[in-house]
């Protein structure tokens, strides 16, 4: 497949040897009735005194040759020295190359790139409009979100991810070390207890304790803790009260089961205040406040912390890449759903319309202001890397075909004009 520059060039070759051509034909058109003026002049000549008309056509051929050879002049002066006689004012182009080189660029810059002309081409064109029914094609946004996924992929490659990751680390732990969490967890706690849910909890906990309770494999580990808590080292104590755990447990499962299946109870209404005193204190008290606050940095600042943190950017990039690499990446739909989302906007908005265009206008404007002075320099600089052979050359193969019609009309007008003196004369 050939390169845009390559085409470009190749494209601009061809227009060059058509234009050459052209024009080519043209001259040998003008040359061609210079030619026959003559003929008609030499033969009216030797026939002059054969009739009276062969004066007129002799007076005819005589100033269309006059008039043809003046205009070759005056055209040929443009571009070169005539005969390569460097008369005085001709090769006007290239001895003038630097000076329209500095006009042009100064019309451009006067007449052109002005804020009003860039801004009226802008709200004739409505490029948000063509932008909304460009992007509302589903085809042009899944390859917008395909050339995005493309170079999202470009850019993990080139990215220093060691860096990224310590970027995302540092992040995240400032982040979360400056994270008010006793206001968090007030307002967590808060919204629970709002939706009834500390009471659902407490019905959990009963639910899974009379559970416990009733399951005889666990009774022995109950009656140990007991021994345990209360630090019975007497024997014959131990001993009566082993044989007092099954009416314990019972009585615990009874005291459960009327926690349970009472709403009301003193114990729930305790634990509802011990909830909302927690929220209290964690909104309003300075030693809650810093406790938690202590425990939070000492929390983000373990190694554990640390090493799932270092981890992050890894698993985003690891994840990243699977995406990308698919046949339909996530990323690339989400920009594409995105992207035509945007499209119907600009379509069915005309105040969003509106507004884009506005801000392009506006853009724009700074955009002229800014480098409005330097449009000139670019032509004129661009200019100057031409050759005056070759601004001749290229001026010429321009316009070079449409300035042969004045030698043509020259030779023909000129004829009329002699033909007319001519015919004035024998007149008078």
């Amino acid at each position: 497949m050939q390169r845009s520059p390559d085409l470009i060039e190749q494209l601009d070759r061809s227009t060059d040897q058509l234009q050459r051509a052209r024009l080519r034909n043209m001259q040998l058109l003008a040359a061609g009735l210079l030619l026959l003026a003559a003929l008609v002049f030499a033969v009216a000549r030797a026939q002059r005194g054969g009739h009276p008309a062969w004066g007129y056509v002799e007076a005819f051929a005589e100033a269309a040759m006059v008039g043809a050879i003046a205009d070759w002049f005056a055209v040929v002066a443009l571009f070169r020295h005539p005969l390569g006689i460097p008369l005085w004012h001709t090769a006007i182009i290239p001895n003038s190359k630097t000076e329209i080189g500095r006009s042009l660029g100064a019309f451009v810059e006067n007449h052109f790139i002005t804020e009003q002309g860039i801004a009226e081409r802008i709200a004739q064109a409505d490029p948000a409009g063509r932008l909304g029914a460009w992007l509302d094609d589903p085809q042009h946004a899944r390859q917008l979100g395909m050339a995005s996924a493309g170079v999202a992929k470009q850019l993990l490659a080139m990215a220093d991810h060691e860096k990224l990751g310590r970027l995302l680390r540092a992040q995240a732990s400032a982040y979360l070390g400056q994270l008010n969490v006793s206001d968090v967890a007030a307002d967590c706690i808060d919204a629970l207890v709002a939706d009834g849910k500390p009471q659902e909890l407490v019905d959990f906990l009963l639910d899974r304790s009379a559970a416990y309770l009733a399951d005889e494999r666990h009774h022995a580990a109950i009656g140990d803790f007991a021994l345990g808590a209360f630090q019975i080292e007497n024997a014959l104590v131990k001993k009566a009260l082993k044989a007092y755990e099954p009416r314990m447990i019972a009585s615990l499962q009874k005291f459960a089961l009327a926690v349970r299946l009472d709403p009301g109870h003193p114990l729930r209404q305790r634990i509802a205040g011990w909830i909302a005193d927690s929220a209290l204190h964690l909104k309003a008290d300075p030693h809650w406040q810093e406790t938690v606050r202590r425990y939070q940095q000492q929390l983000v600042a373990s190694d554990t912390v640390q090493a799932m943190l270092g981890e992050l950017w890894d698993t985003i990039h690891a994840r990243l890449l699977a995406d990308l690499h698919a046949d339909r990446p996530v990323l690339a739909e989400a920009i594409a759903g995105l992207a035509q989302n945007t499209g119907k906007v600009l379509g069915k908005d005309a105040a969003a319309r509106a507004w884009l265009n506005d801000a392009i206008v506006a853009g724009s404007g700074t955009l002229v202001r800014r480098y409005r002075g330097e449009v000139g320099a670019f032509i004129e600089n661009r200019l100057a890397l031409w050759s005056k052979e070759e601004m001749s050359s290229r001026i010429e193969l321009a316009i070079g075909r449409d300035l042969q019609f004045i030698r043509i009309n020259g030779t023909v007008v000129g004829g009329l004009a002699g033909l007319l003196i001519y015919a004035a004369s024998q007149a008078f």
